[in-house]
């Protein structure tokens, strides 16, 4: 599998590569902002209510720009969107750290999930334009790797930083002293703002290797504005007549809501709603519930990362050989016994173990769920495929979110991990009744024509 991953590494374009070290950079940043964000908000005083509801905000916020960014997108080119990404998402960070008051946490939030809807429509169009068809199940689980591992560092910095900014020394150091002028009263609160500020301070050398990305592509892929090889100019007309035309006639709807399409993001819509009920609470439910330290929840995050970089990759031939369908089933459905497990661990060696098993089973059907989608579809509904797939499991994510603040406050976390149980069941078994008899790798399919640009396909959150 080794030589094998690196030939893969060896003929990757020149624009992926770059993508890929960003994207390893920001990593990093979002590590630490994943362990560090919602205890800041319990630390000012808010319950697991009023974070869902932030976190709902965003997710659902960031799947509806979804659809704007899109234009965005095919407008600036995705040099510009992903630099105007970066912008917006730490300006709005940065005011929700100096005003942390209700309004402007809500209205923030959508800003920052405005980023992501950014990052979400580029993400797998410039990872489809510079790869083969027959690779891109190994691109995806590559980028998924080096996301996880890059995410190392940033949880177990994530865990140490609030410890180390509370430090006598370093919270009276005359720099960090002056920014006392701007921050909360309160010394846990304090540390966690310092430590986010320091998360977003790393996030900023990944915009150097997008300066870096130029226009070259291979023939008949789109360059970075969304131009094809044959020189066309963009049409904005003619993009509408490609795309909404068909979403605005129902007749058209009805069929993709019956076929793969509906069918495939049905099931992610489950995924996501499971995932939103307990995956942002988790770090609460080991630091609050279990009474870990946020230095053990980081080291056990970053031990997550690893192991899911070792699980994106080595699902890659093993779905080859049993096919993408079946190979996601089966982790799946392994991971189900280790999530009930984790939410009703009596010890918190137990819920750690569990914890370690079931994210790396349950995340390694990505890959393979999103060749399967891409090459299960003709070439003129890729643009709905992935549009719908986007929109639908964010949605289902942020609404998954905002129920599990309110079911965890009045029913405790065994309940929600319960739900999220049965809803992945569900999934599972929608994935076995609609696609288990075509299971197999896709062949291939043709090459898309010069004027057709490349689709976006997002893998989604940590479920």
């Amino acid at each position: 599998m080794l030589s094998e991953l690196l030939g893969h590494v060896r003929a990757l374009h020149r624009n992926t590569c770059l993508y890929l070290i960003s994207n390893a950079i920001q990593a990093v940043s979002a590590g630490a902002l994943a362990v560090l964000y919602t205890l800041y908000l319990a630390s000012l005083g808010y319950n697991t209510s009023f974070i869902g509801l932030v976190l709902d905000v965003g997710i659902v916020g960031g799947g509806l720009g979804v659809i704007p960014a899109s234009a965005l997108v095919h407008r600036l080119g995705w040099r510009a969107t992903l630099i105007w990404s970066d912008v917006i998402g730490a300006l709005a960070l940065a005011v929700q750290l100096v005003w942390p008051v209700t309004p402007v946490i809500l209205i923030t939030t959508v800003g920052v999930g405005a980023s992501v809807a950014l990052l979400l429509v580029v993400n797998t169009p410039l990872l489809t334009a510079y790869s083969p068809e027959a690779e891109r199940t190994a691109v995806f689980g590559l980028s998924n790797a080096l996301v996880f591992l890059g995410g190392v560092g940033g949880t177990l910095l994530g865990g140490e930083l609030p410890a180390w900014f509370a430090l006598p020394a370093v919270r009276d150091w005359p720099p960090l002293a002056a920014l006392d002028a701007w921050l909360v009263v309160g010394a846990q609160a304090r540390t966690y703002e310092l430590a986010l500020l320091a998360t977003g301070v790393l996030a900023l050398p990944s915009i150097i290797p997008v300066l870096l990305l130029t226009r070259a592509r291979p023939p008949g892929a789109a360059d970075l504005r969304g131009r094809t090889a044959t020189g066309g100019r963009w049409d904005p007309r003619a993009l509408l007549r490609r795309v909404w035309p068909r979403a605005a006639q129902w007749e058209r709807v009805w069929a993709v809501a019956r076929g793969t399409i509906g069918r495939f993001s049905a099931t992610q819509v489950l995924v996501g709603v499971g995932a939103g009920l307990f995956g942002p609470y988790l770090n609460l439910y080991f630091v609050k519930q279990l009474h870990a330290s946020t230095v053990l929840y980081g080291q056990l995050a970053a031990g997550l990362a690893v192991l899911l970089a070792v699980a994106s990759l080595a699902i890659v031939p093993v779905a080859r050989r049993i096919g993408t369908i079946r190979s996601a089933v089966v982790v799946q459905a392994l991971s189900l016994p280790f999530l009930l497990a984790l939410g009703f661990a009596p010890t918190l060696a137990i819920a750690a173990g569990a914890f370690l098993i079931r994210g790396p089973l349950m995340n390694a059907a990505s890959p393979p769920l999103q060749t399967y989608l891409m090459g299960s579809v003709p070439h003129e509904q890729r643009v709905l495929a992935s549009s719908v797939y986007t929109v639908s499991s964010q949605i289902a994510t942020g609404v998954g979110a905002g129920l599990g603040g309110l079911l965890i406050a009045q029913l405790g976390y065994g309940f929600v991990f319960s739900s999220t149980a049965g809803l992945y069941a569900a999934s599972i078994a929608l994935l076995v009744v609609w696609f288990g008899h075509r299971g197999r790798v896709m062949a291939p399919s043709p090459p898309p024509s010069a004027a057709e640009p490349p689709q976006p396909l997002t893998a989604g959150p940590i479920r």
